[in-house]
């Protein structure tokens, strides 16, 4: 099992980690939850640019532009990317398909509430078994605990799709930016 829900009074069923064991665990694990930001801070980029190059087609042309996708957060800026996808799609500037940018969308928020997990994850909370708490939810009935468990096999696959997907995100880019620019 890789996630757990627990409610917030049977919260103490999970054994916590500490001392020497919580340190060893976290050193384990820290390199491959610190490529997790970079890869992701790298994509965030990357959706930035191609805003950037879809909107003014010259990414150096007009410094303007930086002042709003300074203010947005990662979650705008892919809704800007994929809205600006499909609206070439519309018009028939590009032979790519809605489909197409609902796949890249798809992935954007994957890689989003991948990188989440660890951003808000409480690492000096781990719990017996490598779980983690990694978000809180409350309702009406109550406050519920979802845990993860990361193990470095999961950890590897994680970097991996986030690192993929900046290049996934670069082809499918670089595709559109052929195709408008006639070099396809």
């Amino acid at each position: 099992m890789t996630e757990r829900n627990v409610r917030r009074n049977n919260d103490h069923e999970l054994e916590f980690v500490d001392g020497p064991e919580l340190d060893s665990y976290l050193e384990s694990i820290v390199a491959s939850v610190g490529w997790v930001v970079v890869y992701f801070n790298s994509l965030e980029d990357h959706v930035a640019d191609f805003v950037r190059e879809l909107v003014l087609r010259d990414p150096y042309q007009d410094e303007r532009l930086e002042v709003f996708l300074c203010e947005m957060g990662y979650s705008a800026k892919c809704r800007a990317l994929v809205q600006l996808y499909g609206q070439l799609v519309e018009a028939g500037s590009v032979k790519i398909s809605h489909a197409d940018t609902r796949a890249v969308e798809t992935m954007l928020k994957e890689c989003a509430s991948r990188r989440n997990e660890y951003a808000h994850a409480d690492w000096i909370g781990v719990r017996r078994d490598s779980y983690v708490r990694v978000k809180a939810v409350s309702s009406k009935t109550g406050v519920t605990h979802r845990y993860r468990r990361f193990d470095m096999s999961r950890l590897e696959a994680d970097v991996q799709y986030i690192n993929n997907a900046r290049f996934s995100l670069c082809e499918f880019h670089d595709k559109v930016q052929d195709q408008l620019w006639g070099r396809e």
